[in-house]
């Protein structure tokens, strides 16, 4: 993002764009106003710095810029479909598809535990393609049940992954006007969104400062879907978020409804981790263990790091973020609760207290919808992995 004459203009570095570089797309550093900052979001780390500093990420090489949009201020009510954004801490790009109010439970790291309840706009977004392998997380973070033909006479359902989709807070979004008709390489963003110039220049002065702008919404024969009544496995239950030693766990559930498992009704849950070092010194994530209760029992969970890693959280990338599921008889009365045994660079370990959270099914359980089939516009993308 560089700070210029009062606007914001957001780059990306680009391998593509070989005919641009550093030197073109910037003033010379004497030119800047000493107040000038600069970030510059490389898919890999984030560099801050104000003009002074500049000069020292000049090369005789320099680094091809691609400007994608002009950044705009920040809203304190609800972005809507279609916003584009930067995510604050990973770093991708992203366009927003739905809203929901979710309940948050924090406890402060302070000497009385605070513990504050209050409600937070949480968002399901669309991630860009090209920034899946340096976001910081698996791309197929988000799953839901969805029918299969071999199971339906025996009323079971499978597990279905949705690529580069997830579930952003408010906070998290750096909001920012685009100028492409295809901002976001997603197999879903054309079949969900169409685009449009803004109506007027009033519009576009308010959006970007006058530049030209293009708008982006669901197209009608999708919004559906996308309705209160029908999006209940992409509607997060509740948020629980703890601080401890310097590293901030937060925990999103969302309820995906019930299936039969060996013959016996079971209800879902998927549930994701986040953990943000946010004390500046690295640490790694060693071990995690987790205990699952419910009415009539409780189990463990442990094992070596995170789905087969042992993340290393620095400066430059300071989270990660990770998603399961977990099944129960009971619709209501589970909890999960656990820690991450950390690592620092001395060799010294210490736990992390994962926030206990409850698994409750929503009061009103109505069956999930079916995704569209593939000859309509459709929320759900081809099954094949992403590149």
């Amino acid at each position: 993002i560089i700070q210029m004459g009062g606007r914001s203009r957001l780059l990306v570095l680009s391998r593509r764009l070989v005919d641009q570089s550093l030197n073109r797309a910037l003033p010379s550093v004497s030119s800047l106003p000493s107040s000038s900052s600069l970030l510059l979001h490389t898919g890999s780390r984030s560099i801050h710095t104000t003009t002074p500093a500049l000069a020292r990420f000049r090369t005789t090489t320099p680094a091809p810029l691609k400007e994608i949009g002009v950044v705009i201020p920040p809203t304190d009510g609800v972005y809507q479909a279609g916003q584009l954004f930067v995510h604050r801490i990973f770093g991708y790009k992203g366009i927003i598809l739905c809203s929901f109010k979710t309940k948050v439970i924090e406890k402060k790291e302070n000497p009385r535990n605070e513990v504050i309840k209050r409600d937070e706009v949480q968002y399901q977004a669309l991630i860009h393609r090209g920034d899946w392998a340096s976001m910081g997380f698996p791309v197929d973070l988000t799953a839901y049940l969805a029918e299969s033909n071999s199971y339906a006479n025996r009323g079971e359902k499978v597990f279905t992954t949705m690529n580069g989709l997830d579930c952003v807070s408010h906070s998290d979004i750096i909001p920012f006007a685009g100028s492409e008709r295809s901002p976001i390489d997603h197999d879903l963003f054309d079949r969900i969104f169409h685009s449009s110039e803004a109506a007027s220049e009033n519009q576009q002065t308010e959006d970007a400062g006058g530049v030209p702008v293009i708008r982006y919404s669901i197209r009608n024969e999708i919004r559906p879907f996308y309705s209160t009544s029908t999006r209940s496995w992409m509607t997060p239950c509740h948020v629980n978020r703890e601080t401890n030693d310097g590293v901030e766990v937060t925990v999103t559930t969302f309820y995906l409804g019930t299936t039969l498992n060996g013959g016996q009704p079971k209800h879902v849950w998927r549930y994701v981790i986040r953990l943000n070092n946010v004390s500046g010194a690295p640490v790694v994530v060693r071990e995690r263990h987790l205990k699952v209760f419910s009415l009539n029992s409780m189990h463990q969970l442990n094992g070596h790091g995170i789905i087969g890693r042992q993340p290393e959280l620095t400066v430059s990338r300071p989270a990660f973020q990770f998603s399961s599921n977990v099944d129960l008889a009971q619709s209501k009365g589970g909890h999960m609760w656990g820690s991450f045994k950390m690592e620092r660079e001395n060799g010294q370990t210490f736990d992390v207290s994962i926030p206990a959270f409850q698994l409750d099914a929503p009061i009103s359980d109505p069956p999930l919808p079916s995704p569209p089939s593939s000859s309509s516009p459709s929320p759900t993308p081809p099954s094949a992995s992403p590149p």
